[in-house]
């Protein structure tokens, strides 16, 4: 056990030099210096890089070198930076852009390890389950490769293998995560406000997500009730008997990708009708399932006979309540009548903006509609429009929640592979029916019942609750042991420098003691002399001169003078 934990030591000391050598080489050695790290951890070297590489480093943006910087980490760091490119309330938009560029670009494993890896999850050798298994993967990524087979049963398949021990390498580059930002938060107040260890905490539970593939097969088990009586899309087949957390094995799907117009025409598909039935299947994930596909990327959608649409990779998916699909509604209503109060008063009563300036948002919210203005409804592009409101994310500190993003970024992407397919086609016209038909649902008399349902239960509650509360309270008056727990916010900052300023005079005060007793023994000319001064004298002023450094030392890398 001790040696694992040292082995473990020793790991995380050579990762961390090594992230934090990468940083350097890229041009953000300043960030680094100020995270306050041991040196004895950091190395002398870290810093020395050519001076031609630092001057071509600097020659290119911040987020592009952050983007490189992503990339040469590996697998932890490239997913990491794919889930901030959907987050722009949190990293400026900038720098989303940037990371919508992150790349698996990994190269894949041996077929040797494939083998060791079914073998250890389906508890049988390759050949015993499958007719053939193909020893080249058609596709490889950070956390796992695909590979075509056949099963013993005949029906082609495609079998997806996580890379091994991929797991305990994001695990450990977890940890490290969480230490950085937590010391990133710590030492650059800057941060703090997009919350370094926040960012990390939803990565994690994101990321572990990902590479439970029992989570993926439900996903696509879910799919599969939602599109069951729609002709329009096509769920692939689940084999759930060789299936496992590292091992998902689907049916094959021969179709054509969205994006090849060509080879779409050559089969006598129907562009028009394709980009109609890929908008109605995301409109319906969204506005009546409340449960969508979030990686819609044109690689990731097939056709098949029938201009059926069929979505790949089920590894990430968003969700919407009924309370956020009646709100999005309001705003889809909003944008399209014009009504930026209505936009705001929705942002309000979702909690996503707060302290801010609602005159200014209005303000903003018109300038964009302006540029709209006079537009039909069938010219009216969704998915530039939420790219305009978007912008205004990060200047009035809206607070969207994660998966509202995702379902931007996958109605701009479907809207994107439409109008390629069809140049007349429009996402708002597309909408449109699902709006209203969620708008009209709010009056049905089933909606309204389940109301009122949910209200008198509600009401049933508080009168059941609320006499019992408050002979408690009573009670707890009377006898003096009324506690009311009081938390402070803000202040943990303002402590910590208080504790910090405290720290500084007390040592001050003894340094000018030091002086000032030492300067008085050497008046006196007693004791033991050295060069006809008092010993005890001399080392008082040693002692006051090195502690003065000391303290001069801490306040000059602090950066406050």
């Amino acid at each position: 056990m001790l040696f694992g934990d040292i082995t473990q030591k020793i790991y995380n000391i050579d990762r961390l030099r090594q992230i934090l050598q990468v940083l350097a080489k890229y041009g953000f050695g300043y960030i680094v210096d100020r995270l306050m790290i041991d040196q004895r951890i950091v190395s002398k070297n870290l810093f020395r890089f050519g001076p031609m590489n630092k001057l071509k480093i600097f020659d290119l943006s911040v987020p592009v070198r952050a983007r490189k910087v992503l990339e040469e980490l590996g697998p932890a760091f490239i997913k990491l930076g794919q889930i901030l490119s959907t987050r722009p309330d949190v990293i400026p938009l900038e720098f989303c852009k940037e990371f919508e560029k992150l790349q698996d670009k990994v190269p894949s494993f041996d077929f040797k390890k494939v083998e060791e890896v079914i073998r250890s999850e389906l508890k049988k050798p390759v050949d015993e389950i499958f007719n053939n298994f193909s020893h080249t993967p058609v596709a490889a990524a950070s956390l796992s490769q695909v590979h075509y087979a056949e099963l013993k049963t005949g029906e082609n398949v495609v079998v997806k293998v996580q890379r091994p021990d991929i797991r305990k390498v994001i695990i450990k580059d977890l940890k490290i995560l969480d230490g950085l930002a937590k010391l990133i938060e710590k030492h650059i107040e800057e941060s703090r406000i997009y919350s370094p260890v926040g960012i990390v905490n939803e990565f994690q539970e994101t990321i572990l997500k990902e590479m439970d593939f029992n989570a993926e097969a439900a996903h696509i088990a879910r799919f599969q009730l939602n599109f069951k009586d729609t002709d329009t899309v096509y769920v692939p087949k689940v084999y759930h008997t060789v299936s496992t957390g590292r091992v998902l094995t689907l049916e094959r799907i021969e179709g054509t990708k969205i994006t090849d117009r060509e080879e779409i025409e050559k089969s006598g598909l129907d562009r028009k009708q394709i980009a109609v039935n890929g908008a109605n299947a995301i409109l319906k994930q969204v506005f009546i399932d409340g449960f969508f596909h979030a990686d819609p990327h044109p690689g990731n959608i097939f056709v098949i006979e029938g201009n059926k649409i069929v979505f790949l990779d089920y590894g990430m998916v968003g969700r919407i309540d009924e309370e956020t699909k009646d709100q999005l509604a309001n705003i889809l209503t909003a944008i399209t009548e014009r009504d930026v109060s209505e936009i705001s008063e929705t942002f309000l009563a979702m909690g996503m903006i707060d302290e801010v300036d609602v005159r200014k948002l209005n303000l903003s919210l018109a300038d964009i509609m302006d540029s709209y203005y006079g537009l039909p409804l069938k010219d009216l592009r969704v998915g530039p429009l939420l790219v305009d409101i978007v912008k205004l994310v990060p200047q009035y500190k809206v607070k969207i929640l994660p998966d509202l993003f995702l379902l931007a970024k996958t109605v701009l992407t479907i809207e994107s592979v439409g109008k390629r397919l069809y140049p007349e086609f429009n996402m708002a016209v597309q909408a449109k029916p699902f709006v209203e038909s969620l708008l009209k649902s709010r009056y049905s008399p089933k909606k309204i019942a389940k109301e009122i349902r949910k209200f008198a239960k509600e009401l049933n509650r508080l009168k059941n609750s609320l006499p019992k509360d408050i002979n408690l309270i009573l009670n707890k008056i009377k006898k003096g042991t009324l506690k009311i727990d009081f938390e402070h916010k803000g202040l943990e900052n303002l402590i910590l420098h208080m504790d910090k300023v405290s720290n500084r005079i007390a040592f001050s005060v003894i340094i000018a003691a030091l002086v000032i007793g030492s300067s008085i023994i050497m008046q006196t000319d007693k004791g033991s002399l050295f060069l006809g001064f008092p010993v005890l004298g001399i080392i008082g002023y040693l002692v006051a001169s090195v502690l003065g450094f000391g303290l001069a030392i801490a306040i000059l890398r602090s950066g406050r003078l």
